[in-house]
């Protein structure tokens, strides 16, 4: 029987936990009980100073700090999932023998439209918003992943090269 490469698994369970968190309304997934009962938040208010609009007013005056720090967590969590689902299209793609700008594109058009998907579903679920921000939060992580991704790859041939050129010069 044939392994299943964990790039693939990788991007599958992400994209079954989008559709998961997707799913849910905000207040079941909501981390300011947690956060409040498990947390000391004193130090959030040393975060006073940041304040933008998004949606709604962001700051920990207006959100308070739970909420103020689960806003960061949240987006930080839309950016760190897509940044894995990125790097692990990338990855499929370039094991399955495609260059490195088409397999580049292809994961970094096919993350974002999961992103648009997933805000789309988001509207279909009660209490939740679909918002731009964060498609482009979504895109953002792909594409840092990937980049990140090819970058190494980059290097590390490069690496390989002058080590060969080293090796038959000396």
């Amino acid at each position: 029987m044939r392994r299943l490469p964990i790039a693939y698994v990788i991007a599958g369970v992400i994209l079954l936990l989008l559709f998961a968190f997707s799913s849910m309304r905000y207040e079941q997934q909501s981390l300011i009980p947690f956060l409040t009962n498990h947390i000391p938040l004193g130090w959030v208010y040393a975060f006073s100073f940041v304040s933008f609009h998004y949606e709604v007013p962001i700051s920990v005056a207006a959100l308070g700090p739970a909420a103020f720090l689960e806003f960061f967590i949240r987006k930080g969590m839309h950016a760190g999932l897509f940044f894995i689902l990125g790097t692990s299209l990338v990855h499929v793609l370039r094991m399955r023998g495609y260059r490195p700008l088409p397999a580049a594109f292809f994961a970094a058009t096919t993350a974002i439209t999961v992103g648009v998907l997933d805000e789309f579903h988001q509207q279909l679920t009660g209490g939740r918003t679909p918002l731009v921000g964060d498609v482009i939060i979504d895109g953002s992580g792909a594409l840092i992943g990937i980049l990140l991704y090819s970058g190494i790859r980059l290097f590390l041939k490069a690496d390989r090269i002058v080590k060969s050129e080293y090796q038959q010069s000396g």
